[in-house]
């Protein structure tokens, strides 16, 4: 039995905008637990359990699995976490069960009319180009002609340091407009990608 004091503790402490959290009811007033709808584990006897990865095995010093679920015929295999490693488990099983397949960019989201999409789309064209040509991006986006062949990109879409680089560079891409038209594009993309580099580079190295 897991008491509401224990899943409120819980939700306070990993429940956030990046994390949200759900529950459903499992056998022995017990819960299942998911993030951002993915099933990621229980709430079992005042234990938070994820399911088996690997890189929060790691983290806990590969203890030994427990199988937990919604009865006693739907078990899954778990690890118990200790609440000291709470946060940084969840990022861990996160990264490696789902963050393959998260959303980075969609074109379509960010353009309203017409008029908009056409401009937008030659702005998009000289991003995504730039993106590929400094290896933030594993395959051209762009056809041999210059043209967009997705408006979607997820995670999965990057390259390892493009994960890091690429959702910054593309807020201040977004943000970006000159209204006298004294600096181009092309500049400030440089410009940008060469501070984020040199910090990310900065971070790595510390």
């Amino acid at each position: 039995m897991t008491s509401i004091d224990f899943l409120n503790k819980v939700h306070k402490s990993l429940d956030s905008q990046e994390y949200s959290l759900s529950y459903s009811p499992a056998k022995s007033k017990n819960y299942m637990l998911y993030c951002n709808g993915n099933f990621i584990g229980g709430l079992f006897d005042e234990e938070l359990c994820f399911v088996y990865a690997d890189s929060v095995s790691e983290l806990l010093g590969q203890p030994e699995p427990v199988y937990r679920g919604y009865s006693s015929t739907a078990q899954h295999r778990m690890l118990v976490i200790p609440e000291e490693h709470w946060t940084k488990a969840l990022k861990l099983l996160y990264a490696e069960k789902f963050d393959w397949s998260r959303l980075v960019y969609d074109i379509t989201y960010t353009s309203i009319g017409a008029a908009v999409v056409e401009n937008f789309y030659d702005e998009n064209v000289v991003f995504l180009r730039f993106c590929f040509e400094k290896e933030l991006l594993k395959k051209n986006p762009l056809d041999r002609h210059g043209r967009i062949l997705r408006m979607v990109y997820l995670n999965q879409d990057l390259t390892n340091i493009g994960k890091n680089l690429f959702p910054e560079l593309l807020d201040k891409f977004l943000a970006f407009f000159d209204r006298k038209g004294k600096t181009s594009l092309e500049t400030m993309l440089q410009r940008w990608y060469t501070a984020l580099e040199k910090e990310y580079r900065s971070q790595t190295a510390g």
